[in-house]
């Protein structure tokens, strides 16, 4: 079985990405370890003055479960050999470049110093809902299209400052939302939220770890025999697939 360890810098959406992470890949033979420092809501600069602190304010969880609080980036960054390494912005800050800089590029300068055969990733994040009641919602006006619009040239930028890879994330969210049959929440079909800017469970996770599994391992999704739990409509299931490959491969 082949293995691979990946470290994420993140936060709530980091969870949300890492839910299925595990079981996708175990479900192809991979052994996949996740290692995620989560602090709620979690900016870049926040990231960066931990690192400078030194300052234990995470928790730790390995392959979706918690495991323990009061983790530094310094331990972890520390604890063997990782083959991927992978942060992002805060969502409420995800479309605001300015709050990118210096943050990621010293915090990214740091990653590579401790872990510099990982290959680094930042997860573009994704829009909130179009009725979102989050309070960043007002500083893109109120408007998904326009947030989304904002944070993917923000992630560019950033991706390109510190020569990392995308996670595309946020656009095939999006995609899903403005292309695909039943997702067009604003016009009855199903939210990939669950609260208005979270992903919902099981199905809006489970296209954001399939998104990271296919990108990272350079999969095929289609052929991977993983369901999450209560993912009850297997039709449905086979359709968020299809169109998670197709997108990725267009």
């Amino acid at each position: 079985m082949k293995t691979y360890r990946s470290l994420s810098i993140g936060n709530s959406f980091s969870q949300d990405a890492l839910q299925y992470c595990h079981d996708i890949a175990a479900a192809d033979g991979i052994e996949w370890e996740t290692v995620n420092l989560v602090v709620g809501g979690c900016e870049l600069h926040r990231h960066w003055q931990y690192w400078t602190e030194k300052d234990p304010h995470y928790a730790l969880e390995i392959n979706g479960k918690w495991v323990r609080n009061e983790v530094t980036i310094q331990e972890m960054l520390a604890d063997g050999k990782y083959d991927i390494v992978t942060t992002q912005q805060a969502s409420h800050f995800s479309g605001r470049p300015e709050t990118y800089f210096p943050y990621v590029v010293d915090l990214c300068g740091v990653i590579r110093e401790y872990q510099p055969d990982a290959r680094l990733y930042l997860q573009e994040t994704w829009a909130y809902e179009w009725d979102s009641t989050h309070g960043a919602f007002p500083h893109y006006n109120n408007d998904q299209r326009e947030m989304y619009d904002h944070l993917k040239i923000a992630y560019a930028a950033a991706a390109i400052a510190v020569k990392a890879q995308i996670i595309p994330t946020g656009d095939v969210i999006q995609h899903f939302r403005e292309n695909v049959t039943g997702f067009d929440y604003r016009n009855g079909g199903m939210s990939l939220n669950r609260d208005g800017f979270h992903l919902n469970m099981p199905y809006g996770r489970y296209i954001n770890s399939a998104v990271w599994y296919s990108v990272l391992f350079d999969a095929d999704i289609r052929k991977n025999t993983f369901v999450p739990e209560n993912a009850e409509d297997l039709e449905l299931m086979g359709r968020i697939k299809e169109e998670i490959y197709a997108y990725l491969h267009r």
